[in-house]
């Protein structure tokens, strides 16, 4: 077998399924960078919702307390005003 036919025969497949291989590997590592980078982002992006969920609590918090305590002056109000009429 001389040279030339070793290398069309054996050499040239080889290096083609190795190719292939690294191809496939760096194809996948490609897809997991992305879907890190999604990921990270998505965790990033929960964060935030998460931290102005919390501001929005506290904020309903003050202004139900608030109302409670319009609604109790509104009440103190109106029993000093029927004292007043009687």
């Amino acid at each position: 077998m001389t040279t030339y036919e070793w290398i069309s025969t054996f050499l040239i497949p080889v290096t083609g399924i190795v190719s292939w291989i690294a191809g496939s590997r760096l194809r996948r590592n490609d897809t997991l960078k992305a879907m890190q980078t999604t990921v990270d982002l998505l965790v990033q992006k929960n964060r935030e919702l998460y931290e102005e969920l919390l501001r929005l609590r506290q904020e309903n918090d003050m202004l139900r307390d608030q109302g409670i305590k319009r609604d109790n002056e509104i009440e103190m109000l109106k029993d000093e005003i029927e004292r007043l009429k009687k």
